[in-house]
């Protein structure tokens, strides 16, 4: 009778399909046990039999919990992250000691750091963390500080001064005094920073390690041979660099960008390291700035318009594309993944790296600074906060208690956390 039981269960299963033998697994079960309750199988064949069928019961009930636990988990992050609420509260506060400039001075400005803020004024730098705790101060005295950061280090320079100071997590890692004045910094992943300088009628591109020392690698420039100097960029590893000149030529103005490799592909290249120049690109447009997104993409801007440039082959910069707007640009922001831009006529627009337009729409506020914080982009005007993700989303509307200057996304699992940055202070606010 046991033979011919579990043929028949195989023969269910062939006949219906795995759907209805599943359904049929606790019939099965049930016979099985009258089987072995009523053959002559000896007690403990028979006990371990009846506790193997048993423990099927147990498995299945533990897997449905389980699974059902899980379902739960992921609608409640999913209402977490993509649903926009109003309830805001504060989650902690560090206050930071004033030095030499007021409490009101506009000079005092923060930026993004470490998933922290760092405070930067005339006379210092404060590194406040993800938790509120202030991790390192160092003091300096710059007139018009400039910055660049990113993931691993921040750099900070006088701009037509000569000194520079970079950063990591836990504090200084380098410093230097410069002969000529700086314009210009771009900072890669790995510490490496490009500084560019001028002279009386020179410009040079000098490179420096995360320790302050300089790397022998230099592009001197004068306006006769070469053109100004307007932007500059360099990729995520360093290795490379995008510099947007301004030229003249027979009482003509124009521009090109110029591609430098200083690894394989530039050694390839010539002794100056070009790979590439893009001059009959752009005509009558002057460049006013140039990016790198990576190590691949970069783009060059001008006042009504972008060119998107691959470097998938280094020794051979191309472009990809070309967006012409029907608007000028009245504001421009960018990272590692998006550009940003408002037009003259108020529009938002977000493109991703390779030109692909990623949200557009319309913008019927006022609004004093404008940024990108990983994937949002945040409007700042007074003590007013509006923020949007990158698909054009508005997902915080809130006018707080305090004038804002700053806000950065914090990383958070679970919730939707900010950094606010204020005169006088770090906050942090959670809103659900």
């Amino acid at each position: 009778m046991f033979k011919k039981s579990r043929k028949k269960s195989i023969n269910n299963i062939n006949e219906i399909g795995e759907q209805n033998a599943l359904r049929n697994f606790d019939k099965n079960i049930n016979e099985d046990n009258y089987i072995v309750k009523n053959l002559g199988i000896n007690k403990s064949h028979k006990t371990n039999l009846l506790n193997t069928l048993n423990d099927k019961k147990i498995n299945i009930k533990k897997i449905s919990i389980i699974a059902f636990i899980f379902i739960i988990f992921i609608t409640i992050l999913f209402l977490i992250k993509f649903i926009r609420f109003d309830v805001v509260e504060m989650l902690w506060k560090t206050s930071l000691t004033k030095g030499s400039d007021s409490i009101n001075n506009k000079s005092v400005r923060y930026s993004s750091f470490h998933n922290g803020l760092m405070r930067i004024s005339n006379d210092g730098i404060t590194y406040i963390n993800d938790s509120g705790e202030v991790k390192y101060i160092t003091s300096y005295n710059m007139k018009e500080p400039i910055y660049e950061y990113n993931d691993n280090y921040f750099v900070i320079a006088d701009k037509n001064g000569y000194e520079f100071y970079i950063f990591d997590k836990d504090g200084l890692t380098g410093n230097n005094f410069l002969k000529n004045a700086i314009q210009k910094i771009s900072l890669s992943n790995d510490g490496i920073i490009y500084i560019l300088q001028t002279d009386e009628d020179s410009s040079f591109i000098n490179v420096f390690r995360s320790n302050g020392k300089e790397i022998d690698i230099s592009i001197k420039t004068n306006l006769t041979n070469d053109g100004m100097p307007i932007d500059i960029s360099t990729s995520n590893d360093g290795t490379q660099l995008s510099v947007a000149y301004t030229c003249l030529s027979n009482n003509n103005i124009y521009s090109k960008a110029t591609y430098y490799n200083f690894e394989d592909a530039g050694k390839n290249a010539n002794s100056k390291r070009i790979v590439g120049e893009l001059i009959n690109e752009f005509n009558d447009k002057l460049l006013a700035r140039t990016h790198f997104f990576d190590n691949k993409f970069s783009c060059l801007l001008y006042e009504s318009g972008i060119y998107f440039v691959s470097l998938a082959n280094k020794s051979d910069p191309k472009v990809i594309n070309h967006i012409e707007f029907e608007y000028r640009i009245k504001s421009v922001a960018y990272n590692k993944e998006y550009i940003a831009f408002i037009f003259e006529n108020n529009d938002l627009m977000v493109l991703s790296k390779d030109g692909s337009i990623v949200a557009k729409r319309k913008i019927d506020f006022e609004y004093e600074n404008f940024y990108l914080s990983e994937n949002y982009i945040i409007f700042l005007y007074g003590n007013r906060a509006i923020i949007y993700d990158s698909k054009g989303r508005m997902i915080f509307n809130k006018e707080l208690e305090m004038e804002i200057q700053y806000i950065a996304k914090k990383r958070s699992l679970f919730f939707t956390e900010l950094l606010i940055g204020i005169t006088d202070g770090v906050e942090c606010i959670r809103f659900y």
